[in-house]
């Protein structure tokens, strides 16, 4: 297993230079998990479109039933994705 080789290599490394090798491995994982994040976030947050033509359908009749006033879209994103979880 590739782990198994990372880890026995790493008796090769002088003890002086494990700091640097923890800092490069540690930061490479957290940009996966942000990279995967966001990834996530741009899937939940998709534009439908065909949601968004019937909405300015409804608008062009005059139609404004089911909507709301959006006071700050950071709030309700917020909102929306507690209703998610």
């Amino acid at each position: 297993m590739i782990q198994d080789d990372i880890i026995s290599e790493l008796q090769y490394i002088p003890e002086n230079k494990l700091i640097e090798l923890y800092d490069i491995i540690h930061y490479f994982r957290l940009s996966l998990t942000k990279e995967t994040a966001k990834q996530e976030i741009e899937e939940d947050f998709k534009i439908d479109e065909q949601a968004c033509l019937e909405a300015l359908a409804k608008i062009k009749r005059g139609d404004k039933s089911g909507f709301t006033e959006i006071g700050s879209v950071k709030d309700y994103i917020i909102k929306l994705r507690n209703e998610i979880n």
